[in-house]
């Protein structure tokens, strides 16, 4: 880091917290390499199922072995993949977490700050410069994790054991929306930290609303975009449609949902929905290509709030620090 031509305050942020982002840089590169070994054993194990003449589904005695040792691969590189998206998960929670402590409520608290302070450097470029360093570090990294990980994902394992784009650690792994949850730990963690002023606290406090947002904003990510209603009999439809409520319409047009009778008549739901006066299927999906407009509208709000919460932490220190 300190071989960057970097001046003044953020120099200083490198040099202080040089550990901790070379940790960082560390495990952003063990998570490509992790992603890239997925890709690659899933192409190994397809290859070598190949080479014997089986298919997975096989029911020659002679490929019972072979489609076994493919199943195995396969499911260890979903895995792989599947800690991958975890980590994706957690990540504006660590983030947020270390610049709320270590980075911001530590100085506060010891008071270290002051002397940056009176070396010509405002409060406003102190805080600037704190921020700017793990930005760069998220506007760099993160992108380069979310296009591997779509590689991996795309072409490797989940063929045969699929995992779908509208799953909560898929959506937020790939595409523009990790970047900015990313970012909004962030903010959070700037107006965490400038707020408390107390490490562990600052820390345990940002953990709880970073978490918080994420969990809220995954649960009401089917409405981020209108859904579409299909009607129609027998309605089939594969892994890239995201379902949300699905079950038969009375002639009024009165929804009846499917789990209301698996739970009254599971021994025979549809004459369950038909005695209900069920006359034809709907369900209420997102398809596939409401995945771009999804992620878009998500990535306003969670910008928009790391905004927000940027703007808090500036206008908190100039208040307390004029």
């Amino acid at each position: 880091m300190t071989a960057l031509a970097l001046k003044g305050p953020y120099w200083v942020t490198c040099r202080q917290h040089r550990w901790a982002l070379w940790t960082a840089l560390a495990l952003a590169g063990t998570a490509v390499a992790v992603l890239i070994t997925s890709r690659l054993w899933s192409d190994s194990a397809t290859e070598a199922l190949r080479a014997t003449g089986c298919t997975y589904g096989s029911l020659e005695r002679s490929c019972f072995q072979p489609a076994r040792d493919y199943a195995d691969s396969q499911w260890l590189a979903r895995h792989l993949v599947e800690y991958a998206a975890l980590g994706m998960l957690v990540l504006p929670v660590l983030l947020g977490a270390f610049v709320a402590g270590p980075v911001l409520a530590r100085e506060l608290e010891t008071g270290t700050y002051r002397l940056a302070w009176t070396q010509s450097v405002s409060p406003a470029r102190w805080l600037a410069a704190k921020i700017a360093v793990p930005a760069a570090l998220v506007l760099t990294v993160v992108p380069l994790l979310s296009l591997v990980f779509y590689w991996s994902w795309s072409t490797g394992p989940s063929h045969t054991f699929p995992t779908h784009w509208h799953e909560p650690t898929m959506f937020v792994s790939f595409g523009i929306v990790p970047t900015a949850h990313a970012l909004l730990g962030l903010g959070l963690g700037t107006a965490v930290g400038v707020l408390v002023r107390r490490t562990v606290i600052a820390m345990g406090v940002t953990v709880l609303f970073t978490g918080a947002a994420v969990a809220l904003l995954s649960r009401l990510r089917d409405g981020l975009w209108p859904l579409r209603t299909l009607t129609g009999s027998g309605l089939s439809l594969d892994g890239e449609v995201w379902r949300l409520d699905s079950g038969m319409l009375t002639s009024s047009g009165e929804r009846l949902l499917w789990e209301d009778c698996q739970v009254a008549r599971p021994e025979n739901v549809r004459q369950c929905m038909t005695d209900r006066g069920g006359v034809v299927e709907f369900a209420d999906i997102h398809p596939a290509s409401h995945y771009w407009p999804l992620q878009l509208v998500e990535t306003g709000i969670l910008l928009a709030l790391a905004a927000l919460a940027a703007y808090v932490a500036f206008r908190v220190l100039r208040a307390r620090h004029p």
